[in-house]
C-alpha cells in the first residue's frame, strides 16, 4: 500500500495514535498511483488522484424508483467531483453561497459523491469527473430504463424526501495555518437544514474561526493542531436526517 509518507502520526497517546492510525488507512491507496502518473510539485509534495470506488459499468433502472451512483477518490491536494449526463453537467444540489474556495495546494483529501438519478426515459451515460490540481480521473456509466415510462410523478419531483448527503470528505489533512473547507452538500423536501458538530462534538455556534455557509460548509481559518480529529455535518429536515462524518488532521510544514 502507498501512504502519503509527510502525514506520519508521531509523539501521541496511545489511545489517540490509534484513532488517527484509523482514519488515516482512509488515505492508503495501492502502488498502481507510481503508474499513474503521480508527480512532485516544487516543494517536494507528491500529487495524486486515484478513484477508490466507481459505479458499476451499468445498470438497470425503473420508474418510480431512485438510483444512487457513487464515486469516491482520494487525491492530493484535495479532489473535487463534477457529475455529467450525457455530456451535460448535473446539478445535483442547490448551491446558495457565492463563496468558491479552492482546495489548497498542500492537502490531502478522501472525498465520496453521491449522485441521485430518479428518472430514466430511455438510456443515460453518466460521467463522474474528478479533479484534483491540473489531474482528471472520469468513471462512465450506462443507465437504462427497464419500461420505457415518461410518466414524472409527483413522488418523483419532490425526491428525496429523507435528507441525503451526497457530497463529503471522509479524511482531510492540511497544513497547519491554512483556512480549509469541509463540504457537506445535501439533497431532501423540505430543503435540509445543515449544523454542523466540533471535534469535541458541540454544535459549531459562534466559533470565531469557525463558519457554516449557506451552501453547507464549514470553513475553518487558521488550522491548528488542537483542530484535529471528527466533525459531523448533520442534515435534517421533517422526515428525517443523516449524519456524515469528516477526519481533520493538521499537519506541520515540511
Amino acid at each position: 500500500m502507498y501512504l502519503v509518507p509527510l502525514f506520519a502520526v508521531a509523539l501521541l497517546g496511545s489511545c489517540r495514535c490509534a484513532n488517527v492510525n484509523k482514519h488515516m488507512k482512509l488515505l492508503e491507496i495501492d502502488n498502481s498511483i507510481e503508474s499513474n502518473g503521480a508527480t512532485k510539485s516544487s516543494s517536494g509534495a507528491r500529487k495524486f488522484l486515484s478513484i477508490t470506488q466507481k459505479p458499476k459499468a451499468s445498470y438497470a433502472h425503473a420508474s418510480g424508483t431512485a438510483l444512487e451512483l457513487t464515486c469516491e477518490a482520494v487525491g492530493a491536494p484535495a479532489p473535487s467531483v463534477h457529475w455529467f449526463k450525457n455530456d451535460a453537467p448535473v446539478y445535483e444540489y442547490d448551491i446558495e453561497s457565492n463563496e468558491l474556495i479552492d482546495s489548497n495546494p498542500t492537502s490531502v483529501a478522501r472525498i465520496t459523491s453521491t449522485l441521485l438519478v430518479s428518472r430514466t426515459v430511455s438510456e443515460d451515460v453518466y460521467t463522474c469527473v474528478v479533479t484534483s490540481g491540473v489531474k482528471i480521473a472520469r468513471a462512465i456509466t450506462l443507465v437504462y430504463s427497464t419500461d420505457g415510462s415518461t410518466d414524472l410523478s409527483e413522488r418523483l419531483k419532490l425526491y428525496p424526501l429523507k435528507p441525503r448527503i451526497v457530497v463529503s470528505y471522509k479524511v482531510y489533512v492540511d497544513t497547519i495555518g491554512n483556512n480549509i473547507v469541509l463540504p457537506c452538500r445535501v439533497k431532501g423536501h423540505p430543503r435540509p437544514h445543515v449544523t454542523w458538530l466540533d471535534n469535541k462534538g458541540a454544535v459549531i455556534k459562534k466559533d470565531p474561526r469557525m463558519k457554516v455557509l449557506r451552501s453547507g460548509e464549514l470553513v475553518i481559518s487558521s488550522l491548528r493542531w488542537a483542530d484535529m480529529g471528527e466533525y459531523s455535518c448533520r442534515a435534517t429536515n421533517a422526515f428525517g436526517s443523516q449524519l456524515a462524518n469528516t477526519f481533520v488532521y493538521p499537519a506541520k510544514a515540511g
